[in-house]
């Protein structure tokens, strides 16, 4: 019995949600706003040792990684004690979302890696069009960017880890 392409994608679509919802970044989200957000993701593949950004480069979103291994090499101590390494679920570059400042940091695959990566300019757009989607990604980049925070401070003996 053939099946009908429709058939097809919607198991293929159904499979993508589920990746999504095993994702931090995304595990608060009810399969209807996973798939609002999965219109908004561009999946990128890298070979190893490819730049994915570089330091300097003007920061344009997020990255998800959903397979491989992302280095990520800053000239900045502090910064290369946070987070040297993402493997699968992690996700790096989240700065970008806030503001378009210049990365502080390299991002390269270490191996053949494939990403999802959010744009600011979609993130916002998001934003305006479900602010409970957004404010549910906000909650979880805090998180993370707060364990980060944590992290370089008490790597950094003179500074108080509030």
């Amino acid at each position: 019995m053939k099946l009908p392409f429709n058939f097809l994608r919607a198991v293929a679509d159904d499979q993508r949600i589920d990746n999504l919802k095993g994702l931090s970044l995304f595990k608060r989200l009810t399969a209807r706003e996973l798939r609002e957000v999965d219109e908004l993701l561009h999946q990128r593949s890298y070979q190893k040792d490819e730049v994915i950004f570089d330091e300097g480069d003007v920061g344009l979103g997020l990255y998800i990684v959903v397979s491989g291994r992302v280095l990520i090499v800053s000239s900045h101590a502090a910064l290369q004690r946070v987070a040297p390494e993402c493997g699968p679920g992690d996700f790096f570059g989240e700065l970008a979302l806030f503001e378009e400042s210049q990365r502080t940091a390299r991002a390269v695959a270490g191996e053949p890696t494939q990403v999802l990566a959010l744009f600011r300019s979609e993130f916002f757009s998001l934003l305006e069009r479900d602010r409970g989607i957004g404010v549910k990604i906000l909650f979880e980049l805090s998180r993370t960017v707060v364990g980060r925070v944590r992290k370089v401070l008490a790597s950094q003996p003179h500074l108080p880890v509030v």
